[in-house]
């Protein structure tokens, strides 16, 4: 057991300490952005694992008060089962509805993002008419230079006039394959998820540098689909022209996440970094990324769930 509580409570350092820094180095190695982007996400499991083991064990380590409780349901409850099933579902109520607070509580941004979104939408309904030219787009009247996507089974991009206007057709389809991309590859949802975890653990240095990386990649992945699609100068010429397109609560547009996002993604798409990786990036190093990324989610992973099956049987 000392054993399995010091492989947690190591993995949960490694993981939540230094495995920014590590990540960091690799994305620099020229590796994949989405790649990079899933080493993160399993560094964050593995976090969340290795900290959700180590409360476990040590609610339920004798002689804490939680495994003599365990041991009491243990050799009682099979005794009265009905009883047993009722105090289960009772039991397990505010243990979900105090799980539920702390994530709902600790995420204003994502609630007020849903909510945005939702209004969005239907504001959309009303101003924005359907595209002819694209099944999947709405036009929306309006000189500003604007286009984004929002999670929806009707329609879900959304492209103004004053985009129409400025881009060329080939510049406004590399922007609609970023937008595709990101509907394709459910980067909401990843960036939703990325919310629930920092709003379980916000303390970890890893967790805090993985919502600043995690975005990027995201959009940089976005950038790779659309670059192989129709080209790198398409892309970069059309996220010049909407540079200044203001940002929407809830949605993921191709010139989001700030200036200097923005300028590492044209640096990436124009230079030689950018020509690198959307070819056919690090084939040594995206192995060895997955590889690692596989262990950091199932190690911890491991560890809890052995040191929880040998506590929870009566000594």
């Amino acid at each position: 057991m000392l054993a399995l509580l010091a492989v947690l409570g190591a993995v949960a350092v490694l993981l939540g300490c230094g495995a920014g820094v590590v990540l960091d180095r690799l994305w620099a190695s020229g590796v994949h952005p989405g790649t990079a982007a899933a080493c993160w996400f399993a560094a964050l499991a593995g976090t969340v694992a290795a900290v959700a083991g180590m409360i476990a064990v040590g609610l339920l380590w004798p002689p804490t008060p939680g495994h003599g409780i365990v041991e009491w349901l243990h050799g009682c409850l099979p005794h009265h089962p009905v009883a047993a099933l009722v105090l289960g579902g009772l039991a397990s109520v505010p243990v979900v509805w105090l799980c539920c607070a702390r994530v709902a509580g600790g995420v204003p941004r994502l609630r007020r993002a849903l909510r945005q979104r939702r209004d969005h939408r239907e504001v959309l309904h009303m101003v924005a008419r359907e595209d002819a030219d694209h099944p999947d787009v709405l036009l929306l009247d309006h000189p500003i230079p604007v286009a984004y996507c929002l999670p929806s089974r009707w329609r879900p991009i959304v492209v103004s006039t004053g985009a129409r206007r400025r881009l060329s057709p080939a510049q406004l389809e590399a922007v609609l394959e970023h937008e595709r991309a990101h509907l394709r590859q459910r980067h909401h949802a990843l960036l939703l998820l990325l919310d629930a975890v920092h709003a379980l653990l916000p303390w970890p240095p890893t967790v805090r540098r993985a919502r600043a990386r995690i975005p990027v990649l995201l959009e940089m992945a976005a950038d790779d689909a659309a670059a192989r699609a129709g080209g790198s100068r398409p892309l970069a010429e059309a996220l010049r022209q909407i540079a200044t397109a203001p940002e929407f609560a809830g949605a993921l547009a191709a010139s989001g996440q700030g200036p200097g996002a923005l300028s590492r993604r044209l640096a990436r798409l124009e230079g030689a970094a950018g020509r690198q990786a959307t070819g056919r990036p690090g084939r040594a190093v995206r192995p060895v990324a997955w590889t690692l990324s596989a262990c950091a989610a199932a190690v911890p992973f491991a560890a809890a769930v052995a040191a929880l099956a040998r506590l929870v049987p009566p000594c």
